[in-house]
């Protein structure tokens, strides 16, 4: 198949998130399958660019921030929409697409399925990552009453329901697309990439000698390291030399402040925050601690950095109520604890620090959940089995014409 995947988030120079890692394991995942994949993303110097990239064509097309000085987030939607439809055109010109993979989020193609004809269109699956009304309601952003809401909403929704089909990496993604967006096809199966389970393994290493809960990700308070940091300062008294290990970024004064609820409890090293660390590197860092903990108030899911702790046989604790629900199975490869409720995340966390059996048990049932559920090369396989039956519905749809 000649397989378009259409995302602005692609390594390495838009890197910035979960759909960038998706769109560039589908585009190897398909990729050794045999097929010919063509990812368009965006440029980060306002040319076109185009190349081969492990075996993969990337383009990268500029946006229109050059062009027009001063744009609202919605205008960059719109016009950036308007530069997919026109690359995909072109794309068109050379070879024959069999379909075209889109991410809801920012609405990318929007103008291309508005201008599409149903005889002689390409098949189009959307693939939801959390979409923008979901952060609307459970985010406070952005305001639910601004034209970036209100017009980013009617994009979206015009894009899953002009789609032939649309996928979902989670069962929470996709009840919020069903209650707000109303799509054309009643199921919306959950398929996501998965987690290379030989990559991210339990390695033969020794743990860290003190007590060690792991973080990964983004440090900002809607990940609930707030609540993480005073549930681990109050376990500090009680279990002599326990460290929290945070990777990622975040904001200066926020870590300061972090670092000062520490010393409150009177835990000075207590925390421990190494920055952001490289891919290579996280499965020994995950593999020599005993707990990963990332109690984020609402995650759309599945949350690959779960997934990836328990694939190195970390048990896991995260928030109900979201897109966790569907992974941490609560007792048996981990807990879930209610969103920023410090005292039931001070008690999962006792449970496992303290029970080296527990802990052991739950981790084997992690890596086994993973192995089972969420391995990618059956989750990509999954994915081509998915296009293929798109592809033949949308054939038998246009023989109609």
């Amino acid at each position: 198949m000649n397989i378009v995947l259409v995302s602005q988030e692609y390594p390495p120079e838009t890197a910035h998130g979960g759909i960038a890692t998706q769109t560039y394991t589908k585009a190897l995942g398909l990729s050794d399958l045999g097929h010919n994949i063509y990812v368009i993303s965006h440029s980060t110097d306002g040319k076109r660019h185009e190349k081969r990239d492990s075996g993969i064509q990337v383009i990268r097309i500029p946006g229109m921030d050059e062009k027009l000085s001063e744009m609202t987030e919605i205008v960059r939607w719109i016009t950036y929409s308007m530069l997919v439809a026109e690359e995909i055109e072109l794309l068109q010109s050379k070879l024959d697409i069999d379909i075209i993979d889109f991410p809801e989020w920012a609405a990318e193609g929007y103008l291309y399925l508005l201008n599409r004809r149903e005889w002689s269109s390409i098949p189009v699956v959307i693939q939801l990552h959390g979409p923008l009304v979901m952060f609307g309601h459970k985010m406070d952003w952005p305001d639910m009453q601004s034209p970036f809401y209100q017009t980013g909403i009617h994009m979206e929704a015009t894009c899953v329901q002009q789609a032939d089909a649309v996928y979902s990496s989670s069962k929470c993604s996709a009840q919020w697309i069903r209650q707000h967006y109303q799509p054309q096809e009643k199921e919306i199966p959950v398929i996501h990439v998965g987690v290379d389970t030989t990559f991210f393994k339990p390695l033969p290493v020794e743990k860290y000698p003190n007590p060690t809960i792991i973080f990964t990700g983004k440090i900002v308070p809607n990940k609930g390291v707030a609540e993480l940091v005073e549930a681990a300062s109050h376990m500090s008294k009680d279990i002599p030399g326990l460290r929290l290990k945070m990777f990622g970024k975040g904001e200066n004064s926020f870590i300061l402040k972090l670092r000062e609820t520490a010393r409150q409890f009177e835990a000075p090293d207590l925390l421990d925050f190494p920055g952001f660390i490289p891919m290579d590197a996280l499965p020994e860092h995950l593999s020599r601690a005993h707990v990963f903990a990332a109690p984020s108030w609402y995650e759309g899911g599945p949350g690959f950095v779960y997934l990836e702790a328990m694939a190195c046989g970390l048990p896991v604790i995260g928030c109900s109520g979201s897109g966790m629900d569907e992974n941490i199975i609560d007792g048996q490869n981990g807990f879930q604890v209610p969103p920023k409720n410090v005292a039931d995340l001070e008690l999962a966390l006792r449970k496992l620090l303290s029970d080296r059996d527990t802990l052991a048990t739950m981790g084997r049932n992690a890596r086994n959940y993973v192995v089972t559920h969420c391995d990618r090369k059956k989750c990509i396989k999954k994915l081509e089995e998915y296009y293929l039956q798109v592809i033949s519905d949308h054939t038998v749809k246009t023989d109609q014409f």
